[in-house]
């Protein structure tokens, strides 16, 4: 009985993407190098695959999170959200950051202003009432 030796060839895959092998260079080393041409592959983990007919598939993962975010900031973004949901939705009392925002003098002065505006330029002889236009909310002031 004798023995055979087969050369294994590499293959290396990111987004569907076969890139060429590098003969002498480890994964990592391959990996690093083409992070000059897709910058996020330096965070990138490598997964080899079984040798499969004399190749070996070598694939680089995006390493997927999201940066400095907590559990708790989480549940915090969760609250926030439900919070405004429960104020768009009038569910709750006056005293909802929403409704102290958009009572305060300087809102509603900028509000009146732009209801003014609207109701001189849309003004019709003919029509005693006419619709009220409210303007787009990138144009009043932010909020706090």
């Amino acid at each position: 009985m004798s023995i055979a030796i087969h050369e294994i060839r590499r293959v290396f895959r990111y987004n569907g993407v076969a890139l060429p092998d590098v003969p002498g260079m480890e994964p990592k080393e391959v990996r690093d190098l083409y992070s000059a041409q897709y910058p996020e592959l330096i965070s990138a983990e490598i997964e080899a695959g079984e040798v499969r007919d004399g190749v070996q598939e070598y694939t680089f993962r995006k390493a997927v999170g999201t940066k400095g975010r907590t559990a708790a900031e989480g549940e915090r973004l969760a609250a926030l959200k439900a919070a405004v949901a429960e104020e768009s939705e009038g569910r709750m009392d006056r005293t909802g950051k929403l409704v102290r925002a958009l009572t305060r003098r300087g809102a509603q002065e900028r509000g009146s202003s732009w209801g003014a505006f609207v109701l001189r330029t849309r003004r019709d002889g003919n029509e005693p009432h006419t619709t009220r236009i409210l303007p787009p909310s990138d144009m009043l002031a932010p909020l706090p």
